[in-house]
């Protein structure tokens, strides 16, 4: 680019020159025949010097930006992307399981872009990447473990990390939540905890991360990179991909994505092309590297370790880790399909009304509702060891019967009282309605 402005500037001083050159012969009306002759023979010598200029320069400027096929243009969008390939060590125990003909597991965890959203389980980027494996390796077992999530962030997939992705023991595990999550507290430490969580499995699994951006602009890879570069982990930015197409004119969103946020079936696409470079110079770096042996986990963290050793809990999955003193009006219920086993309230506040206690030991809790745009959706009042926690809401205006994670508890580490008790969200309503999901607790 500033080769481009340089040719540009030259131009302009080879017009002045000449401009300068023909205005002198114009005003020479007065002087001989011999003077004006070798003025002409002057300007006709800048004239002459100037094309050969603007030859050149056209040349340059055709060398620079229009003679580059759509197919070099696009393996350079490719290559920008990569952001790391990281240390070597996690990749090179992946690699050589893979070349070794050892069983492999590759899990993929995220929201709607990683779950494939708009174009289907079976056209998304996560499908495709662990297609291009089985291909790359075809005598190799490879198992497929997609924990997308649609409009989910890092905090719930902190919480449901355990029983979504490391009870399947992966070996390398992507992470995508670079638009599903905000820039406070709360999604940094959540993002980190669930990144160090999968690092610090027995079996060493490598971990990727993705950082992806919506048609806004929204994305938190300034902030999620930061973890990378600490950890060493290899990072891939669609960001650093698109924003240069999209300011040179070759590209709008609309040729990536068919909304605001998803990618479109070519977009998922050229995604998993993004993630096979990243592997293919992972394994170059793993080919170059003089010691692949695996790093210890840093003792420091970049943001907080509030969130660490997060667990799931509901009435069927890790049930112990909260004593149930009384579900009152909560009956059990087939919830959501990713949180099916969970409690309702349904009915009246002179007859539904009865709170849910129970007791949990740890310093932190999150309680999972099912949230939707909906006035019967209630609030629930929660109190802690006795004390007023708050009311919050279940319905909010962006609800869509997704699942929702409110921290309702922050403070000292030790065994808690907890009750929940539904009430309306106006007063003079009468109806209760609460689907409870499960807890999120760190002990």
């Amino acid at each position: 680019m500033r080769r481009i402005i340089s040719i540009v500037k030259k131009i302009i001083e080879i017009f002045l020159s000449v401009a300068c050159c023909v205005s002198i012969a114009a005003c020479s009306d007065n002087t001989t025949q011999s003077a004006t002759s070798k003025e002409e023979s002057s300007v006709q010598e800048s004239i002459t010097e100037s094309s050969a200029q603007e030859s050149a320069v056209s040349e340059a400027l055709s060398s620079e930006e229009g003679e580059k096929t759509e197919e070099e243009i696009y393996q350079d969008m490719i290559s920008r992307s990569l952001v790391s390939t990281g240390d070597p060590g996690r990749m090179a125990k992946v690699i050589n399981k893979l070349e070794n003909k050892e069983e492999v597991t590759i899990a993929f965890i995220g929201g709607s872009i990683t779950e494939g959203m708009t174009v289907g389980p079976e056209l998304c980027w996560a499908k495709l990447t662990y297609e291009y494996l089985c291909e790359k390796y075809p005598d190799t077992k490879i198992n497929y473990v997609n924990a997308g999530m649609s409009g989910t962030p890092s905090i719930l997939g902190n919480i449901r990390l355990k029983r979504d992705v490391l009870d399947k023991a992966p070996d390398l595990v992507f992470v995508e939540f670079a638009v599903n999550d905000g820039m406070e507290q709360i999604y940094k430490d959540s993002y980190e905890a669930l990144v160090r969580e999968v690092l610090k499995q027995e079996n060493q699994p490598a971990v990727a991360l993705y950082f992806t951006v919506i048609k806004s602009g929204h994305t938190c890879e300034s902030t999620m990179s930061l973890v990378g570069e600490a950890y060493g982990l290899p990072m891939v930015s669609l960001n650093k991909v698109l924003k240069p197409e999209f300011e040179s004119g070759r590209m709008v969103w609309e040729d990536y994505s068919d909304d605001e946020s998803h990618p479109n079936e070519w977009g998922h696409q050229m995604t998993r092309d993004l993630i096979v470079n990243m592997f293919e110079k992972c394994d170059e770096a793993v080919k170059a590297a003089e010691s692949t042996e695996i790093k210890p986990i840093p003792d420091e963290w970049v943001y907080d370790s509030r969130f660490e050793g997060m667990q799931l809990s509901d009435r069927v999955y890790q049930p112990e880790l909260i004593d149930i003193t009384s579900t009152g009006s909560f009956i059990e219920k087939d919830t959501l399909m990713q949180f099916p086993n969970g409690w309702e309230v349904r009915g009246s506040v002179d007859e539904s009304s009865e709170p849910f206690e129970f007791d949990f030991t740890g310093d932190n809790l999150f309680m999972l509702t099912l949230c939707a745009n909906n006035q019967i959706y209630s609030d629930i009042k929660v109190t802690v060891d006795g004390e007023d926690a708050g009311t919050f809401p279940t319905a909010s205006p962006n609800g869509w019967g997704n699942p929702e994670q409110t921290l309702i508890f922050s403070g000292e580490k030790g065994k808690h009282h907890v009750v929940l008790q539904p009430v309306p969200q106006d007063e003079d309503k009468n109806v209760l309605f609460v689907n409870l999901l499960g807890f999120g607790i760190t002990n």
